[in-house]
């Protein structure tokens, strides 16, 4: 398919590269679906509470992250997640959704806000948006 050689070789990979390149831009142009806004949703509220535990560790000690657990405050259920709309920006989309967390302290719903782009590990939600 491509010349042998040295040369063929660097051109073999330089269409190796353009082509992935190509798919991973294509891909941040695709409208997210509302299965993976709620997945990428749940994963950033989910680093959210060990980053806050992690501070409350270094902050109060492990004995204060194990009353926390105990308490069951660190645990949460997506119970309901709606796509509203998104529109293209030049960082991914911004995207409206509401959504409803059962926590131990009772359900939160709210109409959310919020950045969507492809990172390295795939949907990335920025509530920062």
């Amino acid at each position: 398919m491509f010349p042998t050689g040295q040369g063929g070789f660097i051109m073999h990979m330089l269409m190796v590269g353009l082509l992935a390149g190509t798919a991973f831009a294509d891909a941040g142009l695709v409208e997210p679906s509302e299965d993976a806004m709620r997945a990428a949703f749940a994963t950033d509220l989910s680093d959210g509470v060990q980053a806050i535990l992690a501070y409350v560790e270094e902050a109060a000690g492990p004995r204060a992250v194990v009353r926390i657990r105990e308490a069951g405050t660190d645990t949460f259920t997506i119970t309901a997640f709606r796509k509203s709309e998104c529109r293209a920006g030049p960082d991914g989309h911004v995207c409206s959704f509401a959504v409803e967390v059962d926590t131990v302290a009772g359900p939160i719903a709210r109409s959310i806000e919020g950045r969507f782009f492809v990172g390295p590990c795939g949907l990335t939600y920025d509530h920062g948006a």
